[in-house]
């Protein structure tokens, strides 16, 4: 009897987490790294914030203007001094077409002739290896293409790659490391938890 009670409101509950996208089968991986109708929202929301701090402390580490708080911090698309330039959000010119030119970061240290791509994303944890082989094979052909229009003498691609519920991979500190500046990877994960709580939290109020 009780457990006749309790299946419409266990079926109630599934279907009412299903008017979010109308997918059958959502679970807690879908909701914070899968559902489609969230990505243009929501996902960007916490992968912009996760490149917003990246960004903050990039302009601190060259003394760019910065505000005073990261999420104060408004990335312009081109700052630059006369030894560094950084793009934010920039479809990069290219001499051919290039599918994927449009990288979160990108870094050009005038003298040394050195451009770092970096690219930002938030997967699910079980991801997070995968995301970041796709990133650095994504942007090989910018890389090339970067390297003889700029006439860079090295190029290289950096992802920072943190999962939605804070895993991040062996890796991760080497790459920060390519950035030339510690970035606290305690800080990143913090940023994309609270953001998955959000995510989490606009679920269950729909």
């Amino acid at each position: 009897m009780n457990g006749d009670r309790a299946r419409p409101s266990l079926y109630h509950k599934t279907n009412r987490r299903r008017k979010l996208c109308g997918e059958i089968g959502e679970h807690i991986t879908h909701l914070i790294s899968e559902c489609k109708k969230l990505a243009q929202k929501e996902y960007k929301r916490r992968h912009d914030n996760v490149a917003r701090i990246v960004h903050w402390k990039l302009c601190g580490l060259y003394q760019l203007e910065k505000a005073e708080k990261w999420y104060e911090h408004q990335p312009n698309g081109v700052i630059e001094s006369d030894n560094v330039k950084i793009l934010w959000d920039f479809n990069i010119q290219c001499d051919h077409a290039i599918e994927c030119r449009r990288p979160d970061i990108v870094v050009v240290l005038k003298k040394e002739k050195e451009c770092k791509i970096i690219d930002i994303a938030v997967p699910g944890d079980c991801r997070i290896g995968i995301k970041e082989t796709e990133k650095v094979e994504k942007y090989e052909e910018l890389k090339r293409e970067i390297r003889k229009i700029w006439a860079m003498k090295k190029v290289e691609v950096i992802p920072i790659v943190v999962g939605a519920l804070g895993a991040v991979s062996n890796k991760l500190d080497k790459w920060i490391e390519k950035l030339g500046k510690h970035i606290r990877i305690e800080f990143l994960r913090k940023t994309a938890l609270l953001g998955t709580a959000r995510i989490l939290r606009r679920s269950l109020e729909s």
